[in-house]
């Protein structure tokens, strides 16, 4: 009994740890790119391809040039119009690092 203690003691902990580590996570993406990448996808005609709202996630980086590099989407209908969409665009940058993949939860209405 005293080990089935240590067991659920040590997954507590286990958990906790992990928990604070994502929460601390350096890939977050700050308001100001937020806004730049919700701009251009407002160009989108979501409608030619989606009949009701949708969300995904969106994974991309930002090259030297402070262009983003859309690496994928979770969404088969709207990659490739996504990565039309965004790749080779140039962002204002306030805190993202080149190079480092950033992911964007986004919802289609």
């Amino acid at each position: 009994m005293k080990s089935f203690k240590n067991v659920i003691a040590s997954f507590s902990l286990l958990v906790f740890v992990m928990n604070a580590s994502f929460a601390n996570d350096p890939a977050t993406i700050k308001k100001p790119e937020i806004n730049q990448i919700q701009t251009m996808l407002k160009k989108i005609e979501y409608g030619k391809f989606l009949d009701k709202e949708t969300k995904l996630n969106i994974s991309f980086f930002v090259n030297s040039q402070s262009e983003i590099i859309v690496v994928s989407t979770n969404n088969q209908e709207l990659d490739s119009v996504i990565k039309a969409t965004l790749n080779y665009k140039k962002l204002a940058l306030d805190k993202l690092k080149f190079n480092e993949v950033y992911t964007v939860p986004v919802v289609i209405k």
